[in-house]
């Protein structure tokens, strides 16, 4: 801990308000943020010091108390930036070139680096910094402090802790002379204390605050620590709810990272499930191409046979249709020639039946004149009774014959009747019983012929008739 930071440690007075140019160690930035209920505004040219700053001020809360500025302090800045050297180890960085200090301490190595330029000046009015309440500068800029700080600076803080040096480590002139010379101008009495590190020296200037500003800034200071007690307990009770909350978000974080591993692992089996399903897709969409292209190509040999099915139908259509009016009009000739042959078998049959009635007449007047000359030769030809009895037997027969015969007549005009009959089922079924009627016509002509030359053969026979005779 450097000599500095223990002289500020023991003032007695509590600060509002500690304006820093270059912190230099990191044992005054622990302090600078222990001040909780004190305004700290750093000033930090240094770079390595800045970074850790930062770090400390972001480990700490990011406390609205602490506002921390990286550039080189200046009162009234006619530029934004200015040369600036930079030394390996902390602390010993400055806008002077480092003449002395490498004499010094051979071991230090500086980069020439451009750094910006903060003004102190708006600074002043920002953190209503002023000499009616309490506020501290402390200036750590090695010899840096005769380019930032005149009697508008001192007079507006009510303590003052200024390190620098004797001799002109920087640069080429005394600093401690000139900072002696704002001092005196100010009217400011001032303390130099040696430093531990030659040729280093301190200076520490105070002043009084005015009686009825002390008593305004006690009584408001009063206020502030019973604000203070109750916001420490709101606090007490904010911290209490805040780890509970704390604790509630732990457990929705791990809730929410095991349900961001189930979801990822879910999506990523779902993708995996999709790409099996886009492979699947992309073969079933393959297999049904091909099976399309197939089927395009049987449906085309299909629609060409049926076109030749067609074709062949027509034809077929076209040659059964003239078969059909071909065979219809061989029916109805042949229809014609059967009604022409059934009218002429019925004429036929009808003069065959004429010339039976007649014939028959002819055989029952032959039969009568028969009997007649049988009765009239019986008394004549009692000697023949044997032989006449055998005549009236033939008689019987003959009547027995001439029955039979009447009945054959019925017959053949009830064969006619089912011949009409057959002819008019023939005009229905004529593709069917086409060929049955002719055969059944030839026959039936036949069978007529037959019987009834039979029966007239028979008959005449009986008589002893010659048949080729009777015809004629």
């Amino acid at each position: 801990m450097s000599d500095l930071l223990q002289i500020v440690k023991g003032l007695s007075m509590q600060p509002k308000c500690v304006l820093v140019l270059g912190a230099r160690t990191e044992a005054m930035l622990n302090w600078l943020f222990s001040l909780t209920a004190t305004q700290v505004v750093l000033v930090e040219p240094e770079p390595a010091m800045f970074e850790k700053a930062t770090l400390l001020h972001s480990a700490k809360g990011s406390p609205e108390s602490v506002v921390i500025k990286h550039g080189v302090p200046a009162f009234d800045a006619k530029q934004k930036s200015m040369r600036y050297f930079v030394s390996n180890v902390p602390g010993y960085s400055s806008v002077l070139p480092p003449n002395v200090i490498k004499s010094i301490r051979p071991a230090l190595e500086f980069t020439e680096h451009d750094a910006a330029v903060i003004e102190l000046k708006p600074l002043l009015q920002q953190f209503e910094i002023s000499e009616s309440r309490p506020c501290l500068l402390i200036s750590q800029l090695n010899s840096a402090e005769q380019r930032c700080l005149n009697s508008q600076i001192l007079n507006a803080f009510t303590h003052v802790a200024i390190q620098s040096s004797l001799k002109p480590v920087f640069g080429e002139s005394k600093p401690v002379e000139k900072l002696k010379k704002e001092f005196t101008e100010c009217g400011r009495d001032y303390l130099a204390l040696a430093e531990s590190m030659p040729p280093y020296s301190n200076f520490v200037a105070t002043k009084k605050v005015n009686a009825e500003q002390a008593l305004k800034y006690f009584s408001q200071r009063q206020q502030h620590r019973e604000i203070k007690a109750e916001l420490n307990n709101q606090l007490n009770a904010s911290q209490s709810e805040a780890k509970k909350l704390a604790e509630e978000l732990q457990q929705a974080k791990e809730q929410l990272q095991t349900t961001k591993q189930q979801s990822e692992e879910k999506q990523k089996q779902l993708g995996e499930d999709l790409r099996q399903a886009k492979e699947q897709l992309q073969t079933a969409k393959q297999q049904s191409e091909e099976k399309q292209k197939q089927l395009s190509e049987e449906l085309r040999q299909v629609q060409e046979q049926l076109k030749a099915v067609n074709r062949q139908t027509e034809e077929k259509q076209k040659e059964l249709r003239e078969e059909l009016e071909q065979t219809k009009q061989q029916a109805d000739e042949k229809q014609k020639l059967l009604t022409e042959e059934h009218e002429k078998a019925r004429h036929k049959n009808k003069e065959s039946e004429l010339d039976l009635l007649q014939k028959v007449k002819i055989l029952e007047d032959e039969i009568h004149s028969v009997s007649l000359k049988l009765e009239h030769e019986t008394h004549w030809h009692n000697e023949h009774k044997v032989w006449n009895q055998g005549l009236k037997s033939e008689n019987d027969t003959l009547k027995k014959a001439l029955n039979f015969e009447k009945e054959k007549h019925k017959d053949i005009l009830s064969s006619n009747e089912f011949l009409e009959e057959e002819l008019s089922h023939a005009n229905r079924m004529l593709f069917v019983l086409e060929r049955t009627l002719e055969l059944t016509s030839s026959k039936s002509e036949e069978d007529e012929k037959n019987k009834k030359n039979d029966k007239k053969h028979l008959i005449l026979k009986k008589f002893g008739v010659d048949v080729k005779r009777s015809v004629e």
